[in-house]
């Protein structure tokens, strides 16, 4: 039996759980214990549910930063938010990280979208492991690369931003442990990305690193869709949306049967936007119940429900609210099954893009062909050899540590 910590540092929502939800239950079945340090506990303690798991705050930066070069063009700079232009912080960091691994006794450590995490770790000994979106990894390359290639970018910048990060990483590291690059961070850790090669924003790497198109079932709510013709569109939106509005006034225009829910959402939306062609959900839904039912999805490109729709061959219309949802959208985009608007468009069309999805079948083709072409290896067996992997990273830890 072994221990292995969950650790979740940055980002929002229940997607970073996700994957690793898929992989709780058989390393539960196999008798090891597990421990999740969440950025959002209360989210987290709600995806958790019933699960026999530890539940853990991690240690986060909560300091805001002025000053910084809006957008941030490539990991470091995403970095640079939260705590990693200043030494002192990270060095704080560091060391909370070390002490929660040490008391909940880790042999493993699993990182979604946690860094420092990773570096705390390194400096202990221990195996370490990625999971979640393949955009929180960067490749092993120097500078990291632009995240946003359609845009000139100097290279010295991106160079400088490395430079600075890289600076104050090293500061609070034994000179032994230092590193040479910001693809470091990531080094001699196993990977398990979400999707698959061909949805990767940095592009495809180690197929055997994907664990496909999981899917969870994040409710037990029955969908209840409008009455009537049309087809039926389920929403997935965030309250936060800026766009909120006028996506549901394209929704309910569109002549489909509209299921929508949104997160944090109040009645006021319900009063405004209800009507005998738009219904919410005022709960969680059976997810793979609404994939089997729905014929498209709209929402703002978070993993997991955007790989559960892939994996059901749905179609997606993707209003992002952050640049990892927009590189999402452009992938779906570049393989046909799916849209986005741009994030920047202080109006974006989306009527327009609903339409065109909605009079254009070759969308619900492509998304078929899509899932068709990723169903041969199932979810269990890709499971199983993450599990086994896993396993194996453990065992190899101890052995080095004997």
């Amino acid at each position: 039996m072994s221990r292995i910590l969950l650790a979740w540092e940055l980002g929002t929502g229940f997607g970073h759980l996700g994957p690793f939800l898929g992989l709780a239950p058989r390393l539960l079945e196999r008798g090891h214990e597990l421990h999740v340090a969440a950025r959002e506990i209360a989210g987290a303690a709600q995806a958790l549910g019933d699960l026999p798991v530890m539940l853990h705050q991690a240690p986060l930066c909560l300091n805001t930063y002025g000053g910084l070069q809006e957008p941030p063009l490539n990991y470091s700079e995403i970095l640079m938010r939260y705590g990693y232009l200043e030494p002192p912080m990270l060095g704080a960091m560091l060391k909370a990280w070390r002490s929660l691994m040490r008391a909940a006794g880790a042999d493993l450590v699993i990182a979604d979208h946690a860094p420092t995490a990773l570096l705390a770790a390194r400096g202990l000994g221990l195996p370490r492991a990625v999971i979640g979106s393949p955009f929180n990894v960067p490749p092993a390359v120097a500078p990291t690369p632009n995240m946003r290639p359609w845009a000139a970018v100097p290279q010295a910048r991106l160079e400088h931003s490395d430079r600075r990060v890289l600076a104050a990483i090293n500061s609070q590291l034994p000179a032994a442990e230092c590193l040479s690059a910001i693809h470091g961070i990531f080094d001699h850790a196993a990977k398990f990305f979400s999707g698959v090669p061909e949805l990767d924003p940095y592009g495809a790497r180690d197929p055997a690193d994907y664990l496909g198109l999981q899917a969870l079932s994040t409710g037990h709510a029955v969908p209840q869709w409008p009455a009537g013709e049309g087809v039926p569109v389920f929403a997935y939106l965030h309250a936060d949306y800026p766009h909120l509005e006028r996506a549901l006034q394209a929704l309910a225009a569109s002549g489909a049967r509209v299921l929508v829910h949104v997160l944090g959402g109040g009645g006021g939306l319900v009063q405004r936007h209800a009507g005998p062609r738009l219904q919410f959900a005022p709960g969680l839904l059976d997810f793979r119940r609404v994939v089997r039912e729905c014929a498209l999805c709209v929402c703002h490109g978070n993993v997991g429900t955007t790989l559960g729709m892939l994996q059901g061959g749905r179609p997606v219309l993707i209003l992002p609210k952050h640049l990892e949802h927009y590189l999402l959208g452009r992938a779906l985009e570049r393989i046909g099954t799916g849209r986005v608007v741009n994030p920047d468009d202080a109006a974006p069309d989306i009527a327009g893009a609903l339409a065109a999805m909605l009079g254009d079948p070759a969308y619900g083709s492509s998304a078929l062909a899509f899932a068709a072409r990723h169903g041969a290896q199932s979810v269990g067996t890709m499971t199983d050899r993450a599990v086994a992997r896993i396993e194996a990273s453990v065992a190899q830890g101890a052995g080095s540590a004997t």
